[in-house]
């Protein structure tokens, strides 16, 4: 920090280590637009995430920071900017989407999909032993970013567990950002406010059982995100991942990303059209990664500037 005191230049330093740069880019675009966006609205609310972006940044580039902790700063910011998305969500006043997607649903499959789940399993709408089961995997979304590339970090090298970072990132953020300005009513919200026949919310109900409704809650910043499906894209991406970082032996990690997939429709969360939009952010934030940003790793990249 004195360095940069003496020096301030020193913060446009270009960043030597290629994942990070690539972070602090995307991360700060990101951060960029959706303080753009409110005003544009003519909704101004103060550029809390810039706040976020500059704190993460400085982070990054203070040399006393341990590479050992700033491998995990793209986690911290994606934690905290996901609460904050309601600083600028709730700068929306256009109608929310939902009749279209229900009408989508309907065309291709003939039938709303989570409404006929419930009808199969919990008609009743009462809590069973599998919502319970449900709910753990539910939670997954928030430990999965730490868990895989930490397991990368020990089993591949730190490089690769960057690299998988940088495809967390940009899929996390290209969702967050389409929440802005595609905000879509989920299924059991459209079920309150009568667009969809009757369907509880029974996984995050169990959830909360399971958790304290503070913290169940907590990390809902807009109840009208649900397209694309985090929960399943995540999942998918690291399905992806997994397999080409450790080939057949890693086809044991579709058996969790299918269970969260069947449960975030079963519990009304999401559309199937959510999925498959979680499914397409998933593949591309992998190709953008594995193809074109980063096809190779350099085991022996530096840390930032």
């Amino acid at each position: 920090m004195r360095e940069f005191l003496r020096n301030p230049g020193s913060l446009f330093v270009p960043v030597t280590d290629r994942s990070y740069r690539i972070i602090i880019w995307v991360t700060g675009g990101y951060s960029l637009l959706v303080s753009i966006i409110p005003l544009v609205r003519l909704v101004p609310r103060p550029p809390l995430q810039l706040g976020i972006w500059l704190a993460c940044y400085l982070l990054y580039r203070l040399r006393p920071v341990p590479e050992s902790v700033r491998r995990w700063i793209f986690y911290a910011f994606l934690f905290v900017t996901y609460p904050a998305l309601r600083n600028v969500v709730t700068s929306y006043h256009a109608s929310f989407h939902c009749a279209d997607i229900i009408a989508a649903e309907r065309w291709i499959f003939g039938f709303l999909p989570p409404h006929r789940l419930q009808l199969l399993l919990n008609p009743q709408g009462t809590l069973l032993w599998f919502d319970y089961v449900f709910a753990a995997f539910h939670a997954t979304i928030f430990w999965l970013p730490i868990l895989f590339p930490a397991i990368l970090l020990g089993g591949r090298g730190p490089e690769r567990m960057k690299r998988a970072t940088v495809a967390l990132t940009i899929i996390s953020l290209a969702g967050y950002l389409t929440y802005v300005l595609y905000p879509v009513t989920p299924p059991w919200m459209a079920s309150l406010e009568g667009h969809a026949p009757h369907m509880s919310r029974v996984v995050f109900r169990a959830l909360g059982r399971m958790v304290p409704g503070s913290v169940a809650g907590a990390f809902q910043p807009s109840p009208r995100g649900a397209m694309p499906s985090l929960h399943a894209g995540v999942p998918i991406l690291i399905v992806m991942t997994a397999i080409r970082e450790y080939g057949r032996r890693a086809a044991w990690v579709f058996l969790p990303a299918a269970v969260i997939i069947f449960e975030i429709v079963y519990g009304a969360e999401h559309y199937v059209v959510d999925v498959m939009a979680g499914a397409l952010y998933a593949v591309i934030a992998y190709l953008v990664v594995y193809r074109v940003l980063l096809p190779r790793v350099s085991e022996g990249e530096g840390s930032p500037g």
